[in-house]
C-alpha cells in the first residue's frame, strides 16, 4: 500500500494535529472553513490520482475545506534548498518549509506516475460512482510572494524545438498592489491565482493517473484560469468518497500555458463540496457568476472543438428545451471558443457561453467581485 507511513500516522492520530478543524484563530476576512487540510508530506501525493492513496480528510458534503498547496517548481535536484538560498526566498517560510520536507520525505509512486504535487484525497461522505461532484471556489490565497516560470526541450509545448536547455527564472509578487513583476519599472502583471490541478481518482480499476493532461474521466490538469475565485467545478465521481485533489498553484496564466508551467505558485484555496446523487458527467464542467464553460480534451484541436460544441449544445437543450438545431445556432452566435491548452499530448478547448443571453435570472451561489485580469 503507498505510504504505510503516512496510515500510521493516522492510525496513531498524529495526523489528527495538523488536520484541523476551522475553529483556530484566523484573519477577520478569511473565509469561514470547517476543516483544515495542510500540505505536508503524509497529505500530499507525488502527483498521481489514485484510489490507492488513503484519505487525507474525510468530511460531509456541504463542508468547506481550507486546503494549502505546496509548488515544488523551481526546488529539484538532490539540494533544493539551494534554489531559494540563491533566489532571496526565506528557508523558513512556511510554504518553503513544506515543500523541502515534502521533497525529502514523500515516497515516490510505485509504478514510476509523477506530476505536479497534489494536496489529497479529500473524502467526501456519500459521494459514489455515477454522481457528480460539485466544487465551489469561494476564495484563493497566497502563501509566498514568489513565483517560478520554467520551459524544457521536448516537453509538449508549441516552441520545444527551439527550447535547446532547461530554463528556469523566479518573479517576485507584490501582493499589496496584486501585481507580479516581469521587469521592474517597465513590465507588471496583475495577479489572478487559480490551482491549474483540481480532480477525483479515476475507477478502481483503472490505476492511476499522473498529473499530467486533463480527461474527462477524472479533470485534473485542466490550467484552465476561469476556475478561480467565484467559480464552481462539476465533476463526475468513480469511487466512494470522491476522493479529490488539488495542486499546481498559479499566479496567473494566458490561455495555452506555451511554456508548459506557467506563473507557478504555492496557494491556499477555500473550497466547498457538494455531492448530487445519480447526476452523471461525460465531462467536467465549469460555471461562473457570468459564464457557462463547456470543454474539450484530444489529442487534436479539431476533435476538442468538437467535443466542446457537443456538450455546450447538450447543455442548451436540457436547459432551454431547443432542438439541435437551434441550439447548435445559439451555439454559434453567442459562444467563444478558446484554446486553454496548447500542449500535448491532450489539448483543451473550452466554450465560453455568457449567461446575460438569457433574460430569467440565474440563481448563483457567489455574489462577491468578479475577478479579472483586464
Amino acid at each position: 500500500m503507498v505510504r504505510r507511513q503516512r496510515i500510521l500516522l493516522l492510525h496513531a492520530g498524529l495526523l489528527a494535529c495538523a488536520v484541523a478543524q476551522g475553529s483556530a484563530a484566523a484573519p477577520v476576512d478569511e473565509v469561514p472553513y470547517d476543516h483544515y487540510l495542510p500540505s505536508k508530506w503524509n497529505t500530499v501525493s507525488p502527483g498521481v490520482y489514485s484510489a490507492e492513496y488513503p484519505p487525507a480528510i474525510r468530511i460531509k458534503s456541504g463542508d468547506t475545506v481550507k486546503i494549502d498547496n505546496a509548488n515544488t517548481s523551481g526546488a529539484r535536484g538532490s539540494n533544493p534548498s539551494k534554489f531559494f538560498e540563491s533566489n532571496g526566498i526565506p528557508l523558513d517560510l512556511p510554504a518553503v518549509q513544506d515543500i523541502l520536507e515534502i521533497l525529502e520525505k514523500t515516497p515516490p509512486h510505485p509504478a514510476g506516475l509523477r506530476g505536479a504535487l497534489l494536496t489529497g484525497p479529500v473524502y467526501v461522505e456519500g459521494a459514489e460512482p455515477g454522481d457528480t461532484l460539485e466544487v465551489r471556489v469561494h476564495d484563493i490565497r497566497f502563501r509566498a510572494a514568489y513565483g517560478v516560470n520554467s520551459t524544457n526541450p521536448g516537453s509538449g509545448h508549441p516552441l520545444a524545438d527551439m527550447v535547446p536547455r532547461p530554463w528556469t527564472q523566479k518573479f517576485d509578487l507584490d501582493l499589496e498592489r496584486n501585481v507580479a513583476i516581469f521587469k521592474k519599472g517597465e513590465i507588471e502583471l496583475p495577479l489572478a491565482p487559480f490551482f491549474g490541478q483540481m480532480g477525483v481518482a479515476p475507477p478502481a480499476d483503472a490505476g492511476g493517473f499522473g498529473a499530467g493532461p486533463p480527461t474527462n474521466i477524472h479533470g485534473g490538469n485542466f490550467d484552465l484560469q476561469e476556475i478561480t475565485r467565484g467559480s464552481t467545478l462539476f465533476l463526475p465521481v468513480n469511487v466512494p468518497g470522491a476522493l479529490f485533489f488539488t495542486g499546481n498553484g498559479h499566479a496567473l496564466q494566458g490561455n495555452g500555458e506555451i511554456t508548459n508551467p506557467s506563473l507557478e505558485v504555492s496557494l491556499t484555496g477555500y473550497l466547498q463540496f457538494i455531492v448530487h446523487k445519480g447526476r452523471k458527467l461525460e465531462m467536467p464542467r465549469v460555471e461562473t457568476p457570468t459564464h457557462y464553460i463547456f470543454l474539450g480534451i484530444h489529442e487534436s484541436l479539431d476533435e476538442g472543438v468538437r467535443q466542446a460544441a457537443l456538450e455546450t449544445v447538450k447543455f442548451l437543450q436540457e436547459k432551454e428545451g431547443l432542438d439541435f438545431y437551434d441550439a447548435y445556432a445559439l451555439t454559434s452566435v453567442s459562444a467563444d471558443f478558446t484554446v486553454a491548452r496548447a500542449l500535448l499530448p491532450k489539448q483543451m478547448v473550452y466554450t465560453f457561453l455568457p449567461k446575460h443571453v438569457f433574460t430569467k435570472p440565474i440563481p448563483y451561489w457567489y455574489t462577491g467581485p468578479v475577478p479579472t485580469r483586464y
